[in-house]
């Protein structure tokens, strides 16, 4: 069972990609992603939910003392929706205008 975790730290360069070393000495390996890879050797908040023994797959990660961000995600479930809806109103304006010349 997975819940949402805020843990601060600092993100080293491990054998196995990144992880956080954590103030209370735990250590978790985090996603080898662009965002992740940029705080390396920096420390850092990290919100996300754990995976595994000691992974943690991270939902947002920013500088330590700073206000949380913001979270942004652009979900291609609702992207590709949006375009079958614009595509069918297309169509259907379409299937109109060609009946009425």
């Amino acid at each position: 069972m997975s819940s949402t975790k805020h843990l601060t730290g600092i993100v080293e360069w491990a054998a196995n990609g990144p992880v956080l070393r954590t103030d209370g000495d735990g250590t978790w390996e985090l996603d080898n992603t662009r965002q992740v890879r940029r705080f390396i050797g920096a420390r850092v908040e990290v919100v996300g939910e754990r995976s595994g023994f000691n992974g943690f797959a991270c939902d947002q990660i920013w500088p330590a003392g700073q206000p949380r961000p913001t979270a942004f995600k652009l979900r291609l479930e609702f992207i590709l929706a949006a375009a079958f809806v614009a595509y069918g109103l297309y169509a259907t304006v379409g299937g109109v205008v060609s009946v009425l010349d």
